[in-house]
C-alpha cells in the first residue's frame, strides 16, 4: 500500500492539486486582453463581442490564397453546355 491508500482518504484535497510547475492564468479577452466576463466569454464586454462580429462580417478574418476571385458568369456558361 502507498501513503495515499493507507491514509484512508478518498483523494480529497490531494486530487485537486496541480502538478508542480503548472500555472493557470485568468482568461483574457481575445480582442483587448482585459479579464474575461463569463457573460461575454471569450470577450470582456458586449463592445468587444460586437467588434469581433463586425470583423467577421466585413471579411477581416480571411485566409489569403493564390486563387483568383470567383467568376459567376464563367460558372453559368459551363453549366449551359
Amino acid at each position: 500500500m502507498n501513503d495515499k491508500e493507507s491514509s484512508g482518504g478518498g483523494g480529497g484535497a490531494e486530487a485537486l492539486q496541480r502538478p508542480a510547475g503548472v500555472r493557470v492564468a485568468a482568461a483574457k479577452c481575445v480582442r483587448c486582453s482585459q479579464p474575461v466576463q463569463a457573460r461575454y466569454r471569450p470577450f470582456c464586454s458586449q463592445r468587444c463581442a460586437e467588434a469581433d462580429l463586425g470583423a467577421w462580417v466585413t471579411g477581416a478574418y480571411r485566409v489569403p490564397t493564390e486563387d483568383g476571385p470567383d467568376d459567376p458568369a464563367g460558372e453559368e456558361s459551363s453549366e449551359d453546355r
